[in-house]
């Protein structure tokens, strides 16, 4: 029987009739619809007509193999989340996972045969979780003109429609959180929930970021001050790439801080990779001086700038994080560790903390744990939170077990 008010729905192909079955159980356990057939006609039908959440295709079956099935969901423009499910080497794994990542699907994760319930879950958890923002209206966004979205972002921080939400980093030694990630959200009172990539970007070609890091900057810091679960953890707050150009960015943190009384040293700011050698004399200057203000600094998406490695020496950061696109396939891939490995070995020689972000099963976690990896943030650890659910969740102790989305 498939559960009450679904999250979502579970389309398996699959020639082994007790394995479909047993999936069938755990994903209904895990609160998704879901249909198995062993037909590949009718997984295609019903990949059209029933409009699943997620495809499970199993890699290996008589009549049609399962990259077959990935080449034809992909001509058909399946917005289904593809999960391989197979009992082969981690080596084809992985090359079937570039392959349908190549050909354009989502790709929500490997089950690796024998799964256990826990496993279907925690895959299913997290691609569910990624489907539930609502779309926002982006053609609207992208038609107002700059005085358009200027009045409309200067409405939105001064009516609180700017809001936080707060995710945990927990130390992959001991599993105690060792820190929250500020996250901003755009409510607006037509369009609904307006996620940061839909107004980030243009907020930031028309010099309007500013509005937002001293949003959340304040918003955050506040609750920080007040929090009675803080002791030794810390803050960290994103910063554009356009705010590295003088001291203005540095003075209005330093107010921000001295406002909610937090020492700036307990404050991590995060720049992406790319952002901080783009204009390297210059964006240096501005990080050193915030280095000596008291600040932390962190790469944020370490990993995606290849070139600028060699340049990581000369930055004053004390933290990189590693891009998610590396860690999601932590014990699934080979190649996901190895680079992962060589990525933990060149910061901490260089004497950095490493974070891991995009920390989605439990294999990831462990595998990082085993690295030497510092601290990890991901769906499988928490999801990000507004205030009270943070609260709330920190009160009952629920480190390391992620919340129900």
């Amino acid at each position: 029987m498939s559960p009450l008010n679904p999250r979502g729905r579970v389309l398996i192909i699959d020639d082994d009739h007790l394995v479909g079955a047993v999936m069938v159980a755990h994903s209904r356990a895990a609160g998704f619809e879901a249909k198995v057939t062993d037909s590949p006609e009718e997984f295609y039908t019903l990949a059209r007509d029933w409009e699943p959440t997620f495809a499970v295709v199993d890699l290996v079956m008589g009549e049609v193999d399962g990259l077959a099935v990935l080449k034809r969901l992909a001509e058909m423009e399946s917005d289904a989340i593809v999960v391989i499910a197979s009992g082969m080497g981690s080596k084809i794994l992985d090359s079937a996972r570039q392959f349908a990542a190549a050909s354009g699907l989502a790709y929500g994760g490997v089950l690796q045969k024998p799964f256990r319930r826990a496993d279907v879950a925690n895959v299913l958890n997290a691609g569910a979780h990624a489907r539930e923002a609502p779309e926002p209206s982006v053609s609207i966004i992208d038609s107002w003109d700059a005085p358009t979205l200027a009045r409309e972002l200067r409405d939105a921080a001064e009516g609180d429609h700017l809001s936080v939400v707060y995710q945990p980093k927990v130390s992959c030694r001991d599993g105690n959180v060792a820190g929250y990630e500020a996250l901003v959200r755009w409510h607006h009172p037509q369009l609904g929930l307006i996620p940061p990539t839909a107004f980030i970007p243009r907020a930031e070609s028309l010099g309007l970021v500013g509005l937002v890091t001293d949003r959340v900057s304040a918003t955050a810091l506040a609750w920080f001050a007040r929090s009675r679960f803080h002791t030794t953890e810390h803050l960290a707050i994103n910063i554009s790439a356009t705010e590295l150009t003088g001291p203005e960015l540095g003075e209005r943190l330093l107010a921000a801080c001295s406002l909610a009384h937090v020492p700036p040293g307990r404050v991590v700011l995060e720049v992406t990779e790319t952002s901080a050698v783009a204009d390297e004399a210059g964006s240096l200057e501005v990080l050193t001086r915030l280095r000596l203000d008291g600040f932390q600094l962190s790469i944020d998406d370490f990993g995606t700038g290849y070139s600028s490695m060699a340049q990581l020496s000369t930055l004053p950061v004390s933290e990189v994080k590693i891009d998610r696109s590396f860690v999601q396939d932590l014990g699934e891939s080979l190649a996901a560790e190895v680079m992962v490995k060589s990525m933990l070995q060149l910061a901490q020689g260089l004497g950095l903390d490493c974070t891991a972000e995009g920390v989605e099963t439990a294999a990831a976690l462990e595998t990082l744990t085993a690295l030497g990896c510092d601290s990890a943030q991901g769906y499988y650890i928490a999801y990000p939170m507004p205030e009270a659910a943070l609260e709330k969740w920190l009160a009952e102790g629920a480190i390391g077990v992620p919340p129900t989305p």
